[in-house]
């Protein structure tokens, strides 16, 4: 029986050229490029971010209005005729009736102190809220940002590794026909070399669709930047802060300072209520003109304020404020938890897949290769079988693919955990 070669082209061999060409020829066509950085990533999202341009514009109308908000309203200029007759001989006459005037003036409005100095004390809230909410989308975008391109990165690595098995059982396909003629091999073997051999290439080619979709949420943040290669993966195995002190400062943190802003926000409500317990009042000064035949006359006016029944009024204000400022508390305590269980699984899950990375590293990985030697070996001595070193070729590759997605964890982990707070980034 004539045993036939086990490098046939696979149906999907066109498919498999195609996507890996499309996934590495479009970064080696911008090879030139210096790398993108996990930093420069991180700037290029800052600077592109619409979100973030949006938001840096609402804290400019609020500060706009900080100063505004405490000052007194513009005065009003009143103009008009007083007293005009519209019956007798006199009608509509201008200047016959003695009491007849024109009349020009204006009319200032004084807010009471205190309602003043409220209103200023929630513009400047107001403009302190949408700063926290600028800084917890920075930090939020950060944290996307680094994770998508940590994503990528460990994709393209994973491929790599999966390229390599594919690589490895190639070269064990061009010596088997040989093997096989002389009975070192059985046709069994040759099928299953084959059967690994495509079933690897298969899982390239469903890794290149992963760094497709990688790089393509890498792009939604950074644009074009996204097909330049990338550097080298930080050092994720160190926090910019120890895990202790993001615990003890969870409400200095962007996202929980959002809820503390709310809540101040909330207090300057009360207190602009509360103020409009106390009355208000406005002066106007008039000016009226009679002459030439009668003199000409002045008149000084003030209006005060006269609230009544202000338990029913300005007191249900102030309880409605009131009401929503515990309401604004409650929720920041309960951000504050949740945001704090947070953390701290973030700290776990970092600690538990560094334990993870470094054990695959120093004990497992070595391990597999030692496997893999040893049954390589036996099998050229003949006194092996292929099957085992296949075995051990894929155990091999899958614990490299352990170690890529234990470090993979722990980088996205780390990213959060890094820009929990923000800083620069090296």
């Amino acid at each position: 029986m004539r045993f036939t070669p086990v490098r046939a082209v696979p149906r999907h061999l066109s498919a498999l050229c195609s996507l890996v060409l499309l996934v590495t020829i479009v970064p080696l066509a911008r090879a030139g490029e210096p790398p993108l950085g996990l930093a420069e990533a991180l700037a290029i999202g800052e600077s592109r971010s619409a979100k973030l341009a949006a938001q840096s514009l609402a804290v400019t109308a609020a500060a706009e209005q900080v100063e505004r908000s405490a000052a007194l309203p513009d005065p009003k200029l009143r103009l008009g005729v007083d007293n005009v007759p519209v019956s007798g001989p006199d009608a509509y006459s201008l200047t016959a009736d003695f009491m007849t005037m024109k009349r020009i003036g204006f009319m200032q409005e004084v807010p009471n102190s205190d309602k003043r100095k409220a209103r200023g004390e929630r513009a400047a809230r107001e403009q302190a809220l949408e700063s926290a909410s600028l800084d917890a989308q920075r930090a939020l975008l950060r944290q996307d940002t680094a994770a998508s391109w940590l994503d990528l990165h460990y994709a393209q690595r994973t491929r790599d590794a999966l390229g390599e098995l594919v690589r490895q059982y190639e070269l064990e396909a061009d010596t088997v026909s040989a093997a096989v003629s002389a009975g070192r091999v059985s046709p069994a073997g040759a099928v299953a070399l084959r059967s690994a051999l495509e079933t690897a290439r298969d899982r390239v080619l469903e890794q290149s669709r992963a760094i497709l979709r990688s790089r393509t949420s890498l792009a939604a943040l950074v644009g074009a930047a996204a097909e330049r290669p990338l550097a080298g993966v930080p050092d994720t195995t160190k926090l910019a802060h120890d895990p202790a002190e993001l615990v003890r400062g969870v409400e200095t943190h962007p996202a929980l300072r959002l809820y503390k802003e709310r809540e101040a926000l909330a207090a300057s409500e009360v207190a602009v209520a509360t103020s409009s317990a106390k009355p208000d009042w406005s002066v106007e000064v008039l000016y009226g003109q009679r002459t030439p035949n009668f003199s000409n006359m002045l008149s000084v006016m003030f209006s005060i304020d006269l609230p009544i029944d202000k338990p029913k009024r300005q007191g249900r204000d102030v309880a409605a404020r009131t009401s929503l400022l515990e309401r604004a508390r409650s929720d920041s305590e309960d951000a504050r938890r949740m945001h704090e269980a947070d953390v701290r699984a973030l700290i776990v899950d970092w600690e538990i897949a560094g334990e993870r990375a470094r054990r695959f590293e120093t004990v497992l990985l070595p391990l597999s290769r030692e496997r893999t030697t040893l049954a390589l070996a036996a099998y050229r001595g003949g006194r092996g079988e292929l099957a085992a070193v296949l075995e051990a070729r894929r155990a091999e590759v899958e614990t490299q693919l352990s170690l890529l997605s234990a470090e993979l964890e722990r980088g996205r982990a780390w990213a959060r955990l890094n820009h929990l707070v923000l800083h620069e980034v090296k």
